[in-house]
């Protein structure tokens, strides 16, 4: 996969910009506070349709502008597509090849982006919310059709948890075995994801970190982590919603399910939030996103886009080192923004595009 070239206009403070980029590494760099990392977020916008940073829509319009819009070229398997998005505050409009995309899996499935970011390093000892979000992001790269999905689960639990918090009860039952199909869809997509990242994460981990470590990932679910078919999950789940119903009628909202779940991180099975250096958090992380992008290539035969944001501030030299080499022996093309393009080793014969950026400018 390969992102040819980008169109800008009025997206956070970037006013108007057209790219062109190399095939494999793209460095922008420039003072901190300039907008680097605004196009590293234009493209993350462009492929999954959110903000890496969780950002509102309304929040990434330039400043006095009512709307926003981005475009770009992507060849795919020798196949060009061009798409473009154009939002205002919560409405997008999207193009494939200058028609409109009535659906957003037709439109995801386009362009496929990973994102590599300090906010990602900080999932680590932050909310069960953060390291879901980056679950579900993940899922969603590999399959966009997840999306539906997701969506499915969360406007039923919305219902519901309507009818808990104004105490409604009547037509509940429908709406908690609507609840108990739709998680259990969830659940076995994102555990499914995980126990196929197990076995290449732990490898990557050991080969960043130069030790003997075991790493491992774990998806948490209390009522039915231990349950992989899809009926063992809806029955576990609505067991579950049955007996916390007192609970869940005296505290107004739904207490148990995948909005609740966690994904676990472990080194030699302890905590890594708990007993993990820095070092080996941010170890933990990079074997993460390799692993990501290798199940990408392997389940859908393409390598997606990589975006790595301020990532020599994260990271020390021998690990800059394992990544760039990582990157270096996959045809994978590369986004980083950076405020000293020097502290990327990266080899004289390697192909790379270099863009300074001033106030959102280009210069």
């Amino acid at each position: 996969m390969l992102l040819n070239c980008l169109s800008i206009n009025s997206f956070r403070n970037i006013r108007r910009s057209d790219i062109h980029f190399d095939s494999r590494f793209n460095v922008f760099y420039g003072k901190n506070g300039q907008g680097k990392t605004n196009y590293l977020e234009a493209i993350f916008f462009l492929g999954t349709l959110k903000s890496f940073r969780h950002a509102r829509q309304r929040d990434m319009l330039a400043w006095n502008e009512n709307s926003a819009f981005l475009k770009c070229s992507v060849i795919d398997n020798e196949l060009q597509h061009d798409l473009s998005v154009s939002f205002e505050n919560s409405s997008k409009i999207l193009k494939v090849d200058c028609k409109a995309s009535p659906r957003v899996i037709d439109y995801c499935h386009h362009l496929s982006v990973v994102a590599f970011s300090p906010e990602e390093i900080t999932m680590i000892n932050g909310s069960p919310d953060q390291r879901r979000r980056y679950l579900d992001r993940a899922v969603f790269c590999k399959d966009p059709g997840y999306l539906k999905i997701y969506h499915d689960y969360y406007r039923v639990l919305k219902q519901r948890n309507q009818l808990l918090r104004h105490r409604n009860y009547g037509g509940i039952e429908a709406w908690t075995e609507q609840l108990a199909s739709t998680g259990a869809k969830l659940v076995l997509e994102r555990s499914a994801y995980i126990r196929e990242l197990v076995e290449p994460f732990s490898g990557y981990y050991k080969n960043i970190s130069g030790s003997d470590e075991v790493a491992r990932l774990c998806y948490h679910n209390p009522s039915f982590e231990s349950c992989f078919s899809l009926s063992e999950i809806r029955d576990e789940f609505f067991r579950a919603l049955i007996v916390s119903s007192r609970s869940e009628r005296e505290r107004g909202t739904t207490v148990v399910g995948p909005h609740r779940d966690d994904l676990e991180f472990f080194l030699n099975d302890r905590p890594i939030r708990e007993h993990g250096s820095q070092g080996q958090q941010k170890s933990f992380v990079m074997a993460l996103k390799m692993a990501e992008i290798e199940h990408l290539n392997e389940t859908s035969g393409r390598l997606p886009i990589l975006l790595l944001d301020d990532m020599t501030a994260e990271l020390d030299k021998d690990r800059i080192q394992h990544l760039l080499d990582f990157l270096i022996s996959r045809n994978i093309q590369v986004f980083i923004t950076t405020t000293d393009p020097a502290s990327l080793p990266l080899p004289e014969e390697i192909r790379r595009a270099s863009f300074l950026v001033e106030e959102g400018r280009i210069v």
